[in-house]
């Protein structure tokens, strides 16, 4: 993977110490503004996207946390799979890489331009007659069917497609096809990005940093934190450090990224926000 722009080494830190750390750092500030990735961060990583759940302890340690803080979900999950996912709980969700955002109250906006319905309905087209019987589809309902290795994932406003289950020496020459049909279809207005075994067509005005930003700007004097394992979060990681809050790297083996922190795993995140909330009540 290449190293983020301005990457550096994140230091390793016990959840417990970072937690006081960051109960410090807003000191003198409003609000604690907490945003954190799903997959690989509060959720292990699991082979399919459908099977992928919150770490133990992620739902009750976010519950008290937002008693203390404004804590959001920054995730390339679709919105209703993310409302799915923590309903009840009073977060901010913000899907698809930041396209759409939902309050803790049920109101959602679009932060960027939606991808238009009759190239995203190409593309699936291609990708239909390109993976062909090799392939798995999950819908947006959730479902998914396990007969291949390839998952082509279907947002509604966006399409990824998994490979996690494919072994290395039959990714090519699929991938590299896989990969043209999605930046045929990106022309001007959208963007192949790609993540841990998925490239995905998003719009190019969603990124986790300028959804970061928008949220940000809506609580001017908040200290701002970012929680993110993988390159799509580096945008993310990379504003909260800008912003003069903590960008959180969640990997055990220290790669270079924008944030200026670390922790191990998903584990270790919730016994961060455990922490954090404990921190917080006591003022």
């Amino acid at each position: 993977m290449t190293a983020p722009e301005g990457a550096r080494t994140p230091a390793p830190v016990a959840p417990d110490v970072l937690a006081a750390r960051l109960a410090a750092g807003r000191t003198g500030r409003g609000a604690l503004l907490v945003a954190l990735d799903h997959d690989g961060t509060l959720s292990p990583i699991a082979p399919r996207p459908d099977l992928a759940t919150l770490a133990p302890g992620a739902a009750e340690a976010l519950a008290a946390l937002a008693g203390h803080a404004d804590v959001a979900i920054v995730s390339g999950r679709g919105l209703a799979d993310l409302e799915r996912r923590f309903a009840g709980l009073p977060l901010t969700l913000v899907s698809e890489h930041g396209l759409r955002r939902r309050d803790p109250d049920g109101t959602t906006a679009a932060l960027a331009p939606a991808l238009d319905p009759a190239l995203l309905d190409g593309l699936r087209a291609r990708l239909a007659a390109l993976l062909a019987d090799q392939r798995s589809t999950e819908g947006t309902d959730g479902t998914a069917d396990a007969s291949g290795g390839w998952l082509v994932e279907d947002k509604g406003v966006a399409v990824a497609v998994h490979h996690r289950l494919v072994p290395d020496e039959a990714l090519e020459p699929t991938l590299g096809a896989v990969r043209t049909a999605l930046e045929d279809a990106a022309g001007t207005t959208g963007r192949v990005q790609e993540g841990k075994a998925v490239l995905e067509l998003r719009p190019a005005g969603a990124e986790k940093g300028a959804a970061l930003r928008t949220l940000a700007a809506a609580r001017p004097d908040a200290f701002v934190v970012m929680v993110g394992d993988d390159r799509t979060d580096e945008p993310a990681l990379a504003a909260a450090e800008a912003l003069g809050g903590v960008g959180v790297l969640v990997d055990a083996t220290g790669r270079p990224s924008a944030a200026s922190v670390r922790v191990d795993d998903p584990a270790a995140v919730v016994a961060l926000l455990v922490a954090l909330a404990a921190a917080l009540s006591r003022g």
